[in-house]
């Protein structure tokens, strides 16, 4: 049988187009305190989250969660770090043994305490991933309820990468035993700042 023929009769007994079910986000909203919930849920997954009114807090914040000597960068304008701006730096050895990134969420889903992040706001996808430590500051006003919210926020997104991050990385597949930082980062700490001073 022919390429053309089998193609053909794909064609003739492809199943009818259903559209999918239109979801109304309504239903599901719980009226939930969402700055409240969502650090719940990061918390309940392993990571932290600070409530700071601006940049310089987390600067001090970061003094005392992690050594000076360490390895930081952010991606942030206008928090600098002692270690050095990630932009610029462009190579993918520059990040070897990288301690610690500090980086911008897009929103926050408050029902999972996920974040979304997306690759405009770092130099490499391996970012998130590689580094010792993740930091994402996220503004307070960019948190949804749940992931019906968060599928409508995505609509409008045309970025090369984006993807949802919950907790420190973590596993139990080996012998039924928790271990944070299987994958990736050892620690998710998440900054909520107030909004208009991001």
């Amino acid at each position: 049988m022919g390429r053309e023929n089998i193609l053909k009769k794909i064609k003739k007994n492809k199943p009818t187009f259903n559209q999918l079910p239109v979801v109304d986000s309504a239903k599901f909203n719980m009226k939930v305190d969402l700055s409240e919930t969502f650090k719940s849920c990061v918390e309940q997954v392993g990571g932290r989250v600070f409530r700071i009114r601006d940049k310089s807090e987390i600067i001090i914040k970061m003094k005392e969660l992690f050594n000076c000597d360490e390895f930081i960068i952010s991606f942030i304008d206008g928090l600098e770090m002692k270690s050095g701006d990630g932009k610029k730096k462009s190579l993918p050895q520059d990040f070897d043994k990288l301690d610690a990134a500090i980086i911008k969420g897009q929103f926050g889903v408050a029902e999972n305490g996920a974040v979304w992040v997306s690759d405009n706001n770092f130099s490499h996808r391996f970012i998130p991933f590689i580094t010792a430590h993740l930091i994402i500051v996220l503004d307070l006003k960019n948190l949804v309820e749940n992931m019906h919210e968060a599928c409508l926020e995505l609509n409008e997104f045309n970025e090369g990468y984006g993807v949802f991050i919950s907790g420190p990385s973590k596993t139990a597949d080996i012998e039924q035993s928790l271990v944070i930082g299987a994958q990736g980062p050892l620690s998710l700490t998440i900054f909520l700042m107030a909004s208009n001073n991001l």
